[in-house]
């Protein structure tokens, strides 16, 4: 599936979500509705790529601030 189609995907899942602010619910019951399960996609895209991000992070801030890897002794 091409990035493209994703993304499309993606966002038509979340505008067929939005007509839940048609109405007011005291409650906060339609809210939680159409938050949770765009919380549920973005904490599951950040279990997916969260390792590639913490790698990326710390080596911007090694490269920034100098420090080099240390090699194994042998």
């Amino acid at each position: 599936m091409a990035r493209g189609q994703l993304v499309l995907g993606v966002v038509l899942c979340m505008l067929v979500a939005m007509p839940a602010y048609a109405y007011a619910d005291p409650s906060g019951g339609a809210l939680f509705q159409v938050f949770m399960p765009m919380l549920a996609a973005i904490w599951a895209v950040w279990m997916i790529f969260a390792n590639r991000v913490r790698r990326m992070t710390s080596g911007l801030v090694r490269k920034l601030l100098g420090s080099e890897p240390k090699e194994p002794a042998a």
